[in-house]
């Protein structure tokens, strides 16, 4: 498959086209640590009240929003769990969401958010894997995971929710995908160093407060 070529060849000269994309370093890393809130994810969930009203689909992204990855281009399949449980590449890298997301995804389940994940990755088969290992696909209703435009993604959002466009609220960490996207009515929040409490916390009452 054509895919499967383009992956093998983003991953082979990942070392070549590095300077060109976002890398994690560590001082990123412990710039991302400092704008979580995981240290209290705890008193944020139970004293947030969720606003009115809410979005009827809350659509994510996945690569640098849930995760400080390229699916594509960062990690190595086959994927697995070790006996701690922890979920780990072929070269034994950890597979590691940003440090807010596990719970920013039991809360916003629990308080009756219809969800949906959006990729525009070249290896959709590699990120369901993740997602099943991770137990990820319990939270989501809708799921449009492949290449393409973001648009074509919300199209089909739209078609299989019954949901408009002007009733969602997107999260996503490129430029392009919040422009596109916001073009069609959808209310977009970029996000810069993955998916916090606080981030969350801003674009839901943004979307209460504009969408009331």
């Amino acid at each position: 498959m054509i895919s499967d070529s383009v992956v093998f060849l983003l991953r082979t000269f990942r070392g070549i086209i590095s300077p060109f994309r976002r890398k994690t370093s560590d001082s990123q890393l412990t710039q991302d640590s400092s704008q979580n809130t995981q240290g209290n994810t705890t008193d944020m969930a139970s004293n947030f009240t969720p606003p009115s009203p809410k979005p009827e689909l809350l659509v994510l992204d996945v690569d640098w929003t849930l995760w400080p990855f390229h699916t594509d281009m960062d990690v190595s399949p086959p994927f697995k769990k070790d006996s701690s449980g922890e979920v780990r590449d072929s070269r034994g890298k950890a597979i590691q969401p940003f440090p807010d997301v596990p719970r920013i995804l039991d809360w916003l389940k629990g308080n009756g958010y219809t969800l949906a994940l959006a990729s525009r990755t070249w290896a959709p088969s590699d990120m369901e894997r993740l997602l099943i290992l991770l137990d990820w696909n319990k939270y989501f209703s809708y799921k449009e995971i492949y290449k393409g435009t973001k648009t074509k993604h919300f199209s089909k959002f739209k078609q299989n929710s019954g949901v408009p466009y002007n009733k969602m609220l997107f999260f996503d960490d490129e430029d392009i995908n919040i422009h596109e996207i916001g073009n069609i009515g959808v209310m977009c929040i970029f996000v810069t160093n993955g998916l916090n409490w606080n981030l969350l916390q801003k674009g839901l009452e943004k979307y209460a407060k504009e969408r009331s």
